[in-house]
């Protein structure tokens, strides 16, 4: 069997895969001609593989990408070819969770407006402040980071409702797990509301002036998913005329946001530059080897893979 490794990791990381592939011909190439070279023997991919490598890939089954949002990845040949396709989800699920909890506790405690108040040297008492035990968190999208960010929301007492397309048992941590159809319960119900989806076709444009428009006057807005889930044309429109409350945003629709764009001289939102998914130094790294490791372990196993991804839903 080979396995072709493209882009090449460094030695460290190829001794890795080769402790759990005996008898594997790892190929760890250095250059796109490199890879197209070996492809055609490959029956495994860690990597970028592009339509040029697809099209010579007569035995390639599996597919691991290195990264977990595929929504810039995926292309029609490869959603239609018989390759299985496995991603990285998961390994940003507690630092992405952590994010967006963040946004929840500093609107509960008013920090966006006391860092307002502290740069420009006034010392002002006094804004609106949520009891985390008495609101709501509405997550949409119980995958892996929702799932973290449910548990989260939990811990602080919080009343924990979510959707899912796919829903399946409910965890204890959340009180009411929905169909994906039921999204404009989950809006006017929550105090919070997260967008953890991923991209596809059924989320690009989710959440928009209808949908804000279902939302609490005093509720808040958080998206650490994708910035084409949130129509910020609507959002800027909501959060001015004072129809929701706040908005935290880590994604944007158009990235880096511009400079004038009236969402920076908003004291109700807190916006990060798309980093809600950084952490300490080669942690994300050693997840990615450990991930790729663990199901290259499976698929010589014959075992069945994690993160396994239906292309379909991409298209």
């Amino acid at each position: 069997m080979n396995i072709l490794i493209y882009p090449a990791l460094s030695p460290e990381e190829v001794a890795q895969v080769q402790a759990v592939s005996e008898g594997v011909e790892i190929v760890n190439a250095q250059s796109e001609a490199e890879a197209q070279a070996a492809i055609g023997e490959a029956e495994a991919m860690y990597g970028n593989l592009t339509p040029a490598l697809l099209a010579q890939a007569t035995k390639l089954k599996w597919l691991q990408t290195p990264i977990a949002g595929l929504e810039n990845y995926m292309y029609a040949e490869l959603a239609d070819s018989p390759v299985v396709v496995s991603n990285m989800a998961k390994i940003y699920n507690d630092m992405i969770a952590d994010h967006a909890m963040t946004y929840v506790l500093m609107f509960a405690r008013g920090f966006h407006l006391y860092l307002r108040r502290q740069l420009a040297g006034v010392w002002e008492k006094g804004t609106p402040v949520r009891h985390l035990a008495d609101c709501t968190l509405g997550i949409i999208g119980l995958g892996g980071i929702g799932t973290d960010l449910a548990q989260r929301g939990k811990a602080h007492g919080m009343r924990v409702i979510a959707t899912e397309a796919r829903p399946g048992d409910k965890p204890d941590f959340v009180d009411e797990l929905w169909p994906a159809t039921r999204l404009n319960d989950l809006l006017a119900q929550s105090d919070f509301v997260v967008s953890c989806v991923p991209q596809t076709p059924a989320t690009v444009g989710l959440i928009g002036a209808a949908e804000i428009g279902l939302m609490k006057p005093s509720a808040y807005l958080i998206n650490i998913s994708r910035g084409v889930v949130v129509k910020l044309d609507a959002l800027v429109e909501a959060l001015q005329a004072g129809r929701i409350a706040g908005a935290g945003l880590d994604v944007y629709e158009i990235e880096p946001l511009p400079a004038g764009h009236p969402l920076w001289k908003l004291e109700n939102v807190i916006l990060t530059p798309h980093i809600a998914a950084i952490s300490s130094s080669g942690l994300l790294a050693q997840r990615r080897m450990d991930t790729l490791t663990g199901n290259l372990r499976r698929y010589l196993a014959g075992e069945p893979l994690h993160n396994v991804v239906d292309k379909k839903m991409l298209f």
